[in-house]
């Protein structure tokens, strides 16, 4: 996820760990931190990645959370402390018809002594059973709470960067319980964080990476058009009641056609880089319609500096383009049943922009 890079990812070490029951039902009861030891350290940092979603929420003034993360960041309190403070505050808002689970308030660092991250994860409960061998017998135990690798285990995830004592505005924020990217109202009040990115602009961005993906695989898609890919798959995403990275990939192969296996590999790797690049790795939300079905404005540069820009939709309509491929020349006509709009000398500035 691009929350962290990949170096992040590779480094990522939890450094303190502690977990609280949350129950409507029952009162908070303060823990201890627990020691990092042991092959569940290992299963918690994947999680951790495993959620760690682009942020398209941004802290509000005045955040509780926030101020106690830089508090234990700058050992003006300790982890155990600040981690119960933060947990009990999750619990004061954890009410009415909220589930029973576990939270869980994590330190990490990534190798670089100035940042550290924090992880709040709301996990559920899981009841297990455990084959378990022992005296050359084995048997079954039954585990009530048991934490499992399934992602959908995960009720609710925030992931915070600390660098040099100060949280950063931008927080990775997942809640299985709300339409991603949402939160549910509790979460985002203990937060205390806002959308700071609306459906409308992620699907701008969305766009920016289904443009830079296709041209970056021209020569895979059929008679290397571009523009109509991207309008294929535009059309596509916008009829969907939500898009996520799983769904734009879907998308681009299906416009892309039969493809063999190191053009595919082509493709993932330039969609995982754009939308890394776009921040909207494991981001899910409601593309908007309107933009997404709007025609793709296709730009055309002759080696005499002649552009033409027109609508997608108005090729084989107003605009006709023909391939002398002996000759490897390109034929353009433009016709209209109208006057012109513009016919006129561009000035400086503008003719600049064209190039």
């Amino acid at each position: 996820m691009s929350f962290l890079t990949d170096a992040e990812q590779q480094k990522l070490k939890i450094e303190k760990m502690i977990v609280h029951v949350v129950d409507p039902q029952k009162a908070f009861q303060p823990k201890d931190e627990l020691p990092v030891e042991g092959d569940h350290v290992g299963f918690f940092e994947a999680r951790i990645i495993d959620v760690a979603v682009s942020a398209v929420h941004a802290f509000t003034l005045g955040s509780v959370v926030r101020a106690r993360l830089e508090d234990i960041a700058m050992k003006r309190v300790t982890f155990q402390m600040g981690a119960q403070e933060i947990s009990r505050l999750f619990m004061d808002e954890h009410k009415g018809s909220a589930s029973p689970g576990a939270f869980f308030v994590f330190q990490l660092t990534a190798g670089n002594p100035d940042v550290r991250f924090y992880s709040l994860i709301k996990y559920d409960y899981r009841e297990a059973v455990e084959l378990d061998s022992a005296n050359g017998k084995t048997k079954l135990r039954q585990i009530v709470q048991a934490f499992v690798t399934e992602q959908r285990a995960i009720q609710k995830s925030a992931l915070v960067r600390v660098e040099n004592g100060t949280a950063q505005e931008l927080v990775s924020a997942f809640d299985r319980m709300e339409r991603a990217p949402d939160l549910t109202g509790y979460f985002k009040k203990f937060l205390s964080v806002k959308r700071n990115r609306s459906d409308t602009e992620l699907s701008d961005d969305l766009i920016a990476v289904l443009r830079e993906t296709l041209m970056a695989n021209k020569a895979s898609l059929p008679q290397e058009d571009v523009p109509g890919a991207l309008r294929e798959v535009r059309r596509n995403l916008a009829a969907r009641a939500e898009v996520d990275n799983n769904a734009v990939r879907e998308s681009i192969i299906v416009a892309a056609g039969e493809l063999p296996e190191d053009q595919l590999a082509n493709i993932d790797l330039s969609l995982s880089k754009s939308l890394k690049s776009k921040n909207l790795s494991g981001v899910t939300f409601k593309p908007d319609p309107e933009k997404l079905t709007k025609s793709v404005r296709v730009r055309l540069r002759t080696a005499e500096d002649v552009i033409v820009i027109y609508p997608h939709d108005q090729e084989g309509v107003t605009v006709d383009r023909s391939v002398d491929k002996e000759a490897g020349a390109t034929k353009i006509v433009v016709t209209t049943k109208k006057k012109l709009i513009e016919d006129e000398p561009l000035p400086e500035k503008s003719r600049k922009a064209l190039k």
